[in-house]
């Protein structure tokens, strides 16, 4: 038996993917969301920064890069997301950066602070489509909550449903509670599964809020020039 997800999209704006499985599953996490490209964190420092750092420029920290998408002079906060240096693209946050790690940019160079911690923000996002291949089972996709959870669909057979316009915006998160950072994760369970029965699905969702390209504009306050490339760290 096997399952697997590919992603389709995932960009600062949605995120589609497939996922296929020919097994029994209950309460399977298929997509956590803070862990979606462009999903925004915020790292704590030892003091307040000094040098600023640059908006869109990478940070090295330990062993991980992350890319600056906001920042406010002299905070001992940062505003990043995960950053691939080798292939130059956001992905998934790493967090496994440990305190006391220094922390140098690409432009601002070696920091005076060192690393202390990184937080999740808030994060919101809409299910738009779904196009779905039910054999021989049911489906059941809802948002996550350490508190309660809430349906996003029950799925059997095959169709497709779509919500692109302002009228039918989408379906939000309506689950509660986000003890261990789970809320709105979309979590997989089947029901009535067989020897031979699988399912293929499509979902697409819009990022709401929590995701988001630099603020290069800011750079004009910090004492940098304003450019528009990602890759203006080098």
């Amino acid at each position: 038996m096997a399952a697997e997800t590919q992603v389709l999209v995932d960009n600062e704006k949605k995120y589609i993917a497939k996922f296929f499985s020919d097994a029994s599953e209950s309460d399977v996490k298929k997509v956590d969301i803070s862990t979606l490209s462009w999903a925004k964190h915020t790292i704590t420092l030892s003091g307040a920064a000094s040098p600023n750092f640059k908006i869109g420029e990478v940070l090295s920290v330990g062993a991980e890069k992350y890319l600056v998408t906001g920042f406010t002079a002299g905070a001992s906060t940062v505003e990043v997301v995960g950053w691939d240096n080798t292939n130059k693209k956001a992905t998934a946050i790493d967090a496994s950066s440990s305190n006391g790690d220094a922390v140098s940019g690409g432009v601002s160079g070696s920091n005076t602070r060192t690393y202390s911690s990184i937080a999740e923000q808030d994060f919101n996002v809409l299910v738009t489509k779904i196009m779905w291949i039910c054999n021989g089972l049911q489906v059941g996709i809802e948002w996550d909550g350490s508190g309660s959870e809430a349906y996003i669909a029950e799925l059997s057979g095959n169709g497709s449903w779509s919500m692109p316009g302002n009228e039918w915006p989408g379906i939000g998160i309506n689950a509660s509670g986000d003890s261990g950072n789970v809320l709105g994760d979309i979590q997989f369970s089947t029901t009535g599964h067989g020897s031979g029965d699988s399912y293929t699905i499509i979902m697409e969702l819009k990022k709401q809020s929590g995701y988001d390209i630099p603020a290069y504009e800011q750079n004009n306050i910090l004492g940098y020039p304003v450019d528009y490339l990602l890759g203006n760290f080098t």
